[in-house]
């Protein structure tokens, strides 16, 4: 189900974000016997936010029926406790460092570094 998940943010001035996810309704409907509350709804995104590895903190969550029939939506804010965000650290990913021959590995660290 996590696979078929539309996510959606909006940053606000304050340094929130608004996040909106978009599930089929027959997964959705099939996960939680048809029963659309808050509790399920926040159920659902603390589980989508933890599988993602994603630190923020869900707030005002609620859920609706989609524009598009076939969907739910479900909506919050998000905080992010002293302005971090673990989804956006500038830092070279595991898979790119291994795949680089030593030399290239100190040019582009040099370089992503300069540019911090």
């Amino acid at each position: 189900m996590i696979n078929s998940i539309m996510d959606t943010r909006e940053r606000h001035e304050d340094g929130h974000y608004h996040i909106f996810l978009k599930i089929p309704r027959d997964e959705f409907e099939r996960a939680y016997d048809g029963n659309y509350s808050n509790e399920n709804a926040a159920d659902f995104l603390t589980y989508y936010l933890e599988m993602r590895g994603d630190d923020g903190k869900p707030k005002n969550i609620i859920i609706k029926r989609s524009e598009k029939q076939d969907l739910v939506e479900i909506q919050a804010d998000l905080e992010y406790y002293n302005n971090e965000h673990t989804d956006y650290n500038k830092q070279l990913g595991s898979f790119f460092i291994n795949s680089m021959e030593p030399r290239e590995e100190v040019n582009s660290l040099n370089k992503f570094n300069e540019h911090k």
